[in-house]
C-alpha cells in the first residue's frame, strides 16, 4: 500500500495549493535571505507533519489494540474500502466536482480555531511558522481522513505514524513550488494539472477498494501488517 500513499499524497498535494497554499505565502517574505525564506518554510511544513504524526499515533494506539484483541484482520477490508473511499472523494474534491464540506463554522474567521490561527499568523516569535504549519494540520481534508484510516489499518503505532508523515512530506513539494514560482504557472494551465492529479487520486482510492474487497486479486492477502 506504501505506493500507492506515496502517489496519493504527491498528486493529493495540489489540493493542497488550493487549502494552504495562501498560508505558505503568507509567511514568506521575498526580502528575506534565501536561507531564511527556506528556514521559515521548513518550520511550517515540519508543524504540519508534527500534528499528522501525533494524530497517526492516536489512530495507531487504537489500531493495535484492535490487534491484540484479534479483531484487526477482519477489520482490515472495511479500513482498506474506507480508506479508498475517502481517496476517491478527495479526488473528486480535487477535480472541483464536489464541494468543500461544510464546516466553515467550525473553522471561519469568527470560530475558535479561525482567530487562533490568526493569532498564530501574527506571533513575532521565530516558531510562528511551526504553530501556523500545527494548526493547519488540523482543517477538515478526505485525503487526511483516507491517510488515517490507512493509519489504523497498519493495526500499529509506529506504522500509523509512518503513513502520516508519508502524508507530511508529500504536500511538501506542491506547496513549495508555490512558493517559488509564485503566479508564473497561468490558471488556466493549473486548473488542468489539478483535474490530473484529481482523477489519479480518484484511481488510487478504486485500487484502494478492491484491495479490500478482493484482496486475492491483489495479493492483498499476503501481506502482514501489524507486526513490525
Amino acid at each position: 500500500m506504501i505506493w500507492e500513499l506515496v502517489t496519493t499524497g504527491l498528486f493529493g498535494s495540489l489540493h493542497c495549493v488550493g487549502m494552504c497554499g495562501g498560508f505558505v505565502l503568507g509567511i514568506d517574505r521575498p526580502d528575506r535571505g534565501r536561507w531564511r525564506r527556506v528556514g521559515v518554510q521548513a518550520l511550517f511544513h515540519l508543524g504540519k507533519t508534527a500534528t499528522y504524526v501525533t494524530l497517526g499515533g492516536l489512530i495507531g494506539i487504537g489500531g493495535a489494540a484492535l490487534l491484540h484483541s484479534g479483531w484487526l484482520a477482519s477489520a482490515q477490508a472495511v479500513l482498506s474500502v474506507l480508506a479508498g473511499t475517502l481517496m476517491i472523494l478527495a479526488g473528486i474534491q480535487i477535480m472541483g466536482l464536489l464541494k468543500e464540506w461544510p464546516v466553515g463554522s467550525w473553522f471561519g474567521p469568527q470560530s475558535l480555531y479561525g482567530r487562533t490561527f490568526q493569532a498564530a499568523m501574527n506571533l513575532k516569535s521565530p516558531m510562528a511558522p511551526f504553530v501556523t504549519g500545527a494548526l493547519t494540520g488540523f482543517l477538515p481534508c478526505p485525503l487526511v481522513y483516507a491517510f488515517l484510516a490507512a493509519g489504523l489499518y497498519t493495526g500499529s503505532l509506529l506504522g500509523s505514524m509512518g503513513v502520516m508523515s508519508i502524508l507530511g512530506l508529500t504536500s511538501m513539494p506542491a506547496l513549495l513550488l508555490v512558493v517559488w514560482t509564485g503566479s508564473m504557472v497561468r490558471p488556466q494551465t493549473r486548473a488542468r494539472i489539478i483535474k490530473v492529479a484529481g482523477a489519479v487520486v480518484l484511481v488510487l482510492g478504486v485500487i484502494t477498494v478492491l484491495r479490500g474487497l478482493f484482496p486475492e486479486l491483489l495479493h492483498g492477502g499476503h501481506e502482514h501488517h501489524g507486526h513490525h
